[in-house]
């Protein structure tokens, strides 16, 4: 399976997902004509990428094979809770004062976080699922020669992936739950 039929996957399974979360907001007290207007994708056409901003706003990465596809594939991508981001509003994101405060945070207080163990030159923000309360992607760049780790920060969690295909992976299996 490549990068593109895991982004066709999860494209294609929005309805699935959009029941799951409607009945979810439903059962915390939500109507569900409040909770489908946060139930809304919308796919940027892809863009061709041949560079990734860092934390670290003087610096750049090279775009691993996994992400050139990825962003080929769609540029901004909306998608109910979770905001894949282009390289300009990864650009924006991370020179945000409250941006800057979470990770500030992250590697002051989070032993072992990426902010924790990595320069912010080796980190780079994928995705959004909810900025107020500390929830971001990012892609840990470990080593030069392969894909960036991927890890996931919500709320007091964390999960690892080994690179952007792992990921996907794990949206798409955890998207038909």
């Amino acid at each position: 399976m490549s990068i593109t039929e895991l982004l066709n996957n999860y494209k294609n399974s929005f309805n699935k997902r959009t029941e799951s979360f409607v009945k979810e907001c439903v059962s915390y007290g939500m109507t569900e004509s409040d909770a489908k207007k946060y139930a809304k994708q919308k796919i940027a056409s892809g863009v061709n990428v041949k560079n990734i901003p860092t934390i670290d706003t003087t610096k750049q990465r090279t775009v691993s094979t996994q992400l050139k596809e990825r962003f080929a594939y769609a540029g901004s991508w909306k998608d109910i809770g979770e905001h894949f981001l282009d390289p300009e509003q990864i650009d924006l994101l991370v020179k945000k004062p409250k941006f800057k405060k979470w990770i500030k945070s992250m590697r002051e207080n989070w032993e072992n976080s990426a902010p924790w163990l990595y320069s912010d030159d080796k980190l780079s923000v994928i995705s959004v699922s909810n900025e107020n309360d500390g929830g971001f992607t990012l892609l840990v760049w470990i080593d030069e020669t392969k894909e960036p780790e991927v890890w996931r920060y919500s709320g007091q969690c964390e999960q690892k992936f080994s690179d952007l295909f792992h990921w996907l992976q794990w949206l798409n299996s955890y998207s038909v739950l």
